[in-house]
């Protein structure tokens, strides 16, 4: 069995551009991981809380090869496409099959996959972070599932998507080297997050279980 491991974090940064970094758009939705069974499929947060329950329609990872484990963010979207959070923490909270079911109207959920640590039984924590990224462009081309996608990005120019991000509304950018290897629980400057910080301000959101 996969081991149901805690994701990497990042530190946080300022605005810059660097060829040995991918930057990508800094997503408002919920943090998880997923891993696919032979017989069964896995979600669950940053606290090893088990979400597999609540997104029924993720179902849809089953078919990813047995021993795939992948990191994403949990997303819905409001009528104009923009990430919408409240609503997402709205159903979040639900526990019952019966309104998490019609919730899936209300709330449809996507998945937007960034990492793959593990594919077909293949641990990939050790690898460079440009190679997993090559790999899991692959498998979600194969899987071809309109509510799971994989996270674009941007080799070198941190500032312009920094900019794009921020104009369009989003929290801004997340900086990865592109050799680093995928750290499980540990916060690494080899990841920076990138948003705007009002000063003498500092900002932690917790997301509820």
């Amino acid at each position: 069995m996969l081991p149901r491991v805690l994701p990497m974090l990042a530190v946080p940064a300022a605005p810059f551009d660097s060829p040995e970094y991918s930057f990508e758009i800094k997503w408002d939705g919920i943090r998880a991981l997923a891993a696919v069974e032979t017989t069964a499929w896995r979600l669950w947060g940053r606290q090893r809380v088990d979400y597999t329950a609540r997104y029924p329609e993720l179902n849809v990872l089953r078919r990813l090869p047995a021993g795939t484990l992948v990191d994403g963010e949990l997303l819905a979207f409001d009528a104009e496409g923009r990430p919408d959070l409240p609503r997402l923490l709205r159903r979040h909270g639900l526990a019952d099959a019966w309104p998490i079911g019609q919730a899936r109207r209300w709330c449809p959920v996507r998945y937007a996959l960034f990492d793959l640590l593990y594919h077909a039984g293949r641990c990939l924590v050790r690898e460079s972070l440009a190679r997993r990224r090559e790999m899991l462009a692959e498998v979600c081309h194969r899987l071809d599932a309109a509510n799971v996608w994989f996270v674009e990005g941007l080799v070198g120019h941190g500032k312009a998507l920094y900019a794009a991000a921020v104009a369009q509304g989003h929290e801004g950018v997340m900086a990865k080297h592109l050799a680093s290897p995928y750290r499980p629980g540990r916060r690494s400057a080899a990841w920076r997050k990138i948003k705007p910080q009002p000063k003498g301000t500092s900002r932690s959101r917790e997301i509820p279980s």
